[in-house]
């Protein structure tokens, strides 16, 4: 083995240890207090960018119920009431659970419905077009943020069909 091996082999472990022990320390002293009881958290108006909206006029409520203490993720409830078609921008990676009413998807050139039961996932970086029924939708959302390094793959995909 090389000299200089030993001490840079050494000083990776130890930066990965330091790196572990700060992670701990960081999730331990921002998390919640554990819950004693119910709290009440009623979804509240959400304003989004009106050139989303192509039709109709959606009225957007939401609320995020739970976070990560890295902010790495988070998770709420999102309500849009009647018919309408709207454009909704993914900023970070998001998966959604129907709890009531249905939309009408189009997204990366595929359309399909979702209802009371279904899931989604949707990209980072896209768009998706939602034309929701008339009796409006109810999602429960997860948004997570990828690393730096699990955003770049995602836009360098490996070609599956090369040998």
């Amino acid at each position: 083995m090389k000299p200089f091996a030993l001490p840079f082999i050494i000083g990776a472990l130890c930066s990965a240890a330091g790196l572990s022990v700060y992670s701990a320390y960081q999730h331990v002293s921002h998390r919640p207090a554990p819950s004693a009881q119910a709290v009440a958290m009623p979804l509240a108006p959400l304003a989004i960018d009106p050139t989303w909206v192509k039709s109709g006029a959606p009225n957007f409520k939401s609320l995020e119920f739970g976070a990560s203490t890295d902010a790495s993720s988070s998770s709420g409830l999102f309500q849009a009431d009647g018919a309408s078609s709207f454009v909704w921008q993914y900023g970070l990676d998001e998966a959604i659970y129907i709890l009531e009413g249905g939309v009408d998807i189009e997204y990366l050139g595929k359309r399909f419905t979702l209802k009371v039961g279904d899931t989604a996932f949707f990209y980072a970086g896209t768009s998706a077009t939602w034309n929701v029924h008339a009796g409006g939708v109810k999602k429960t959302w997860t948004i997570y943020k990828p690393s730096k390094l699990a955003r770049w793959a995602a836009k360098h995909p490996q070609d599956k069909s090369a040998p």
